[in-house]
């Protein structure tokens, strides 16, 4: 149920939402969904090209697995090549760590091929983490993975890539102008009119800024119910009441955390949106 833009309860949800960036994975997906505009001029600066041209995108991409971790891709699209992107943005090092890249790339496959179908069907692929640090670590603004064969030096070419795209560059290149972008918040700040015109129009829209609202809540609830169920889990494979304590504090805490980070919430604010009882929250602040 849509609650109206002026109740009290929803300020700080609106204040933190006009704090978020391309980099806050929420705004990301929001913003980027069926926006085939905005996509197609991202693609076309990270990959230095300007003849692409996206045939479709969408936020929250779900790829289901019968024999493992399903997936859910921040952002997923295709251009007028029959490539295909899974785009994905972090602001926290752990978030992009090389084997959730790998893992990506094999779910992007895995969602492709029926059964008796020729591999040669498979699409050429591309898993980007637009990411706030440099978590590779070599100071370079950009980054492209391959497999070769390590003998000859030679690219296996099995048309699969991985690129990491640095945020700490920011330098006057089209590339860093646009991490420059991702990162900024006000919309009048933004180089691309493009990418400008879309902020603005999501943070100040009374009718879309509910709808982030709305969609925070119910992130919030979701990850805290998660973290709930896994806690009594765990508590239940102990066969222990205490287990299951330390479990669901364990989640709270990593809740406030992700609502810190996420949301750019301040400890207090995280623990009123999480209705964290008054007598507990001295007990949290601690162990943050």
């Amino acid at each position: 149920m849509t609650t109206p833009i002026n109740n009290p309860h929803w300020q700080e949800l609106i204040e933190a939402i006009q704090k978020m960036t391309l980099m806050d994975d929420i705004f990301f997906n929001s913003f980027m969904d069926n926006n085939v505009g905005a996509m197609e001029y991202i693609l076309n600066i990270i990959l230095a090209r300007t003849d692409l041209k996206v045939l479709q995108v969408q936020a929250q991409h779900g790829v289901p697995n019968l024999y493992g971790r399903s997936v859910r891709f921040d952002v997923f699209a295709t251009d007028q090549y029959g490539r295909e992107y899974n785009f994905e943005v972090q602001n926290a090092n752990s978030g992009a760590d090389p084997k959730r890249a790998r893992y990506n790339s094999d779910m992007l496959d895995l969602r492709k091929l029926k059964a008796g179908d020729d591999f040669a069907q498979l699409p050429e692929t591309y898993v980007i983490f637009i990411t706030s640090n440099d978590i590779l670590g070599y100071k370079l603004p950009i980054y492209h993975i391959e497999r070769c064969i390590m003998e000859v030096g030679k690219k296996f070419n099995d048309s699969a890539h991985i690129i990491y795209v640095n945020g700490e560059n920011t330098d006057d290149t089209p590339l860093g102008r646009l991490m420059r972008d991702f990162k900024q918040p006000d919309a009048s700040k933004m180089s691309s009119k493009l990418l400008s015109d879309r902020m603005k129009y999501l943070k100040s829209t009374d009718e879309e800024v509910t709808k982030m609202c709305n969609i925070v809540e119910e992130y919030t609830a979701k990850r805290y119910a998660e973290g709930i169920q896994l806690g009594e889990r765990r508590g239940e494979i102990r066969g222990e009441r205490k287990g299951i304590r330390k479990g669901e504090q364990k989640t709270l805490l990593n809740s406030i955390k992700t609502l810190m980070q996420t949301m750019h919430f301040s400890a207090t604010e995280a623990m009123d949106a999480l209705r964290v009882d008054e007598t507990k929250r001295s007990q949290y602040m601690a162990l943050l």
